[in-house]
Formats: C-alpha cells, sequence, structure tokens
C-alpha cells in the first residue's frame, strides 16, 4: 500500500493493519489489531473495535491489497454503503488468497496485478498491470559497501533455515553479514543481527549493502528498488515456514524477469552467493519502479466517487 500513496494525495488517509514495531512507525494515523491471520477467530472478539473504527472515521472508501482484516471491514462497509477497492496480493501469480475470495462479492472494484489471476475470479475482476516495470540503471557504487543484509521480515514464524545458512556462509566470505531476524530465536555466530527497525532504518541499511537476501516481496521489491543485488530465498510449505508455496512461485517468476536469483537451502544459496559476488560487472543493473498505471487507476476512481 505504501507503494501505492500516491494515488491518494489530496485525500484524508487512515491506515487499519496489524500491530507490530513497523506498523507502529508509519507516517500515517493509524488503527492497529492483532494479527489475525495467525489466529482467525480474534476477529470476533474485536468486532467492537471494529465497528467503532468506522464509527468515528466515516470512510468514503476502504482499500485492501490483501490482509485477513480486511474481511469484516468489507461486509460492514457493505452493509453501510462504503465504496470498496480490493487489489490483489502481489504475490499471488497462480492462486488467489482466501481473504481475495471472501471479499470479491462484497467489493465494488476488484483488481489483480497478475493477468493469470483473472481466471480465478469472475467479470468483476479486472488486471491493472502489474505493481512495478522493470528497467536497467546505473548503480551508484560509492553508496555501496562490502555487505550483505538479510531480511526474514515481520511473520509471526521465524524463518531459522535461512539464518543458520547464512550463518554458516558468513564465516567463509570476505563481506560483512547483517540479519535481520524478525521472530527467529536462533542466534548467529559470524553475522551481526538485530530483531526489528523502522521501516525507514531497514530502506537505509538496503541502499547501503552490496547484495540482499530476501524472503517476502516487500524486502525482495525494496532490494531491487534501491539498487541492490537480490537473492530471493523463499519460505517452504514443506517446512511449515508457510502455508503455501507463493513466495517461491513468485521468486520464479521475478528470476525469469532476470531481477533476482533464487536458492531454497544452503547449498544453492552458498552457489548463487559465490557466484554473483566474484561478478564485478554490476556497475547496471535491472531494477524496479512503481508502474503509474495501478496509480492512476486509483486516482480516476476516487475523482469520480
Amino acid at each position: 500500500m505504501l507503494y501505492l500513496m500516491d494515488a491518494f494525495k489530496g485525500h484524508d488517509v487512515f491506515f487499519i493493519t496489524y500491530d507490530h514495531p513497523r506498523t507502529r512507525a508509519l507516517p500515517y494515523k493509524k488503527y492497529l489489531f492483532p494479527n489475525f491471520g495467525e489466529k482467525p477467530f480474534r476477529v470476533i472478539t474485536h468486532l467492537p473495535k471494529i465497528i467503532k473504527v468506522i464509527a468515528k472515521e466515516k470512510p468514503d472508501v476502504m482499500v485492501s491489497n490483501g490482509a485477513e482484516i480486511a474481511i469484516p471491514f468489507f461486509y460492514l462497509g457493505k452493509i453501510l454503503g462504503i465504496k470498496t477497492i480490493f487489489i490483489e496480493c502481489y504475490t499471488r501469480i497462480n492462486e488467489p488468497t482466501i481473504t481475495g475470495k471472501l471479499v470479491y462479492p462484497v467489493s465494488d472494484y476488484f483488481f489483480v496485478l497478475w493477468p493469470e489471476m483473472l481466471q480465478h475470479y469472475g467479470k468483476k475482476a479486472r488486471y491493472i498491470g502489474g505493481l512495478f516495470k522493470k528497467i536497467k540503471k546505473k548503480i551508484n557504487l560509492k553508496e555501496k559497501k562490502n555487505q550483505i543484509f538479510v531480511i526474514t521480515g515481520t511473520h509471526y514464524l521465524g524463518f531459522e533455515r535461512l539464518v543458520k545458512a547464512v550463518d554458516s556462509i558468513a564465516k567463509d566470505i570476505d563481506y560483512n553479514v547483517i540479519i535481520q531476524l524478525g521472530n527467529t530465536h536462533y542466534k548467529p555466530e559470524n553475522a551481526e543481527y538485530f530483531d526489528f527497525d523502522k521501516y525507514e532504518e531497514i530502506k537505509k541499511i538496503i541502499k547501503h549493502s552490496k547484495l540482499v537476501i530476501a524472503q517476502g516481496a516487500i524486502s525482495v521489491l525494496d532490494g531491487l528498488k534501491l539498487g541492490s543485488i537480490v537473492i530471493a530465498f523463499p519460505r517452504l510449505k514443506q517446512f511449515d515456514e508457510a502455508t503455501t508455496n507463493h513466495q517461491l512461485i513468485f521468486s520464479r517468476k521475478l528470476e525469469k524477469e532476470g531481477l533476482v536469483k533464487v536458492a531454497t537451502n544452503e547449498k544453492e544459496l552458498r552457489k548463487v552467493l559465490i557466484e554473483l559476488l566474484s561478478n564485478s560487472n554490476w556497475n547496471y543493473l535491472s531494477l524496479v519502479i512503481v508502474n503509474k498505471r495501478s496509480i492512476n487507476t486509483l486516482k480516476e476512481i476516487l475523482r469520480c466517487d
């Protein structure tokens, strides 16, 4: 949603999202809830707060990009005559989200960000282009340090498999390694680490790192936007790191576009890492910028409504 904020310039905006150090730091008015994805029944106990937020803010439009918290708000919005805009999660390429399937009937506008997703929904669904488009850009090497930044994200589950793999490799390479652990309990022995930080601080570390190893879409895309080489190391369902393999499918899609390299275990990660670090010819990288078509589509809807 932060990538799409240009669409809402000139409008009063507030966020409804999950309570987390990064969301607490959002520079917008916000209402924070516990993660309903982890324990869906929590939505019942928080219905009074949900109703109170709607009654207080009286929004004209609700916009969501996939989190489960949208479900009760969209259904109440339908009852109250509030316009609803749903944008299917960017990481879903060939499988719809549960949220998308549940709010489709009550959404006034329903957008997908990959054409493959149209087959999973009815006539209401529209493809408005991807969230990002690929560009070739010269990198300012003076900004970069001999530094690798590993991002496990804000998921309520840790990612020990990635952290342990990087910690094992870190002792064998001549690069400073920094790991954002998130909710991972394992503490690295060969790398610097911290649990969480403000989003702006995370972006600063990405900007100054030659290479980023990331598991989630936002971290991967931040690396591509800020001029770093990116290795995607997705969470896998077989290890109970995620409920689906959508991160793997998403990462492979970006790999086909020539944007990232993908590794799924320590052996692959070590091989890819050594290949990338030994290649000194990376003054120009394939990166991404926000697709203005998505922003302009939302602007047009808001003008009309």
